[in-house]
């Protein structure tokens, strides 16, 4: 008898262990966020997509959400998040217009905005008044800080507007304009992965900085209470990931240069 109930317990162990091995776990809940091509933070042909992109994968994995990428135009990236086509986007800076129409996650990563120009056309700036004889490139919906936002606003600046920060260097190559702003590790990147040895050997850019910020995960505001839900899960997973170390080991394995 003592053996046939052991031989009971056995068995009835051993259906709740094989039950609990096939029954269905829950699934990750998706995510659709937009980006731009902006190597070496994001891009669709990098690994991972990008370092800034798998940091926003891992946050959002902590809270058992599956990320989604959606590869476009900034203009048009930016546009799905108003329109609610998409959960959000990647790599936006506040600006007081956009704080009123989407939903800023807490800080990613801090950046470096400076001016590129051609090595062979020296070039020097001190303030937004020294820029005012220039034709300046410039990307669509991108910030470049206050001042130079506002004076390219009131036509003070003349600055032109393409949908891409590798069209300015393209641009900027071939003399169609002077000096155009980029966070300088995209710049270099962009050079780097697009232009020929000596063609890339005639960027280079001014060392003060046109503005220094940090960038956020955006959410549209189309559907505020996934939109806080989300924003709220993003926020609890990027401070775990910094808590663990995984953030700044994302950032290490990037190896990103130092520019001077």
């Amino acid at each position: 008898m003592r053996s046939y109930f052991y031989y009971f317990v056995y068995v009835c162990k051993t259906i709740i262990v094989f039950a609990l091995l096939v029954l269905p776990t829950k699934a990750a809940e998706l995510v659709t966020l937009s980006s731009g091509e902006w190597p070496p933070f994001t891009s669709k042909s990098l690994a991972h997509q990008g370092f800034y992109s798998e940091i926003v994968r891992q946050a959002f994995a902590l809270e058992d959400y599956e990320v989604q990428y959606q590869f476009l135009p900034w203009a048009r990236a930016y546009m799905y998040v108003e329109q609610g086509k998409v959960d959000g986007s990647l790599t936006w800076a506040k600006t007081t217009s956009k704080e009123k129409a989407v939903l800023f996650s807490e800080p990613v990563f801090w950046h470096n905005k400076v001016f590129f120009h051609l090595s062979q056309q020296p070039f020097n700036w001190h303030n937004i008044d020294s820029l005012k004889q220039l034709t300046i490139g410039a990307t669509e919906q991108y910030t470049y800080g206050y001042a130079f936002d506002l004076a390219a606003e009131k036509s003070e600046l003349k600055v032109e507007y393409v949908s891409s920060d590798l069209l300015n260097l393209k641009k900027l190559l071939v003399g169609r304009i002077d000096i155009f702003p980029s966070d300088i590790h995209v710049g270099y990147q962009l050079i780097k992965q697009h232009f020929p040895a000596k063609k890339a050997a005639l960027f280079t850019h001014h060392p003060q900085s046109v503005q220094q910020t940090y960038t956020h995960v955006i959410f549209s505001r189309n559907n505020q209470q996934r939109s806080k839900q989300l924003l709220a899960a993003f926020n609890r997973g990027l401070q775990k990931l910094k808590q663990s170390g995984a953030y700044q080991q994302i950032i290490d394995d990037a190896a990103l240069l130092e520019h001077n």
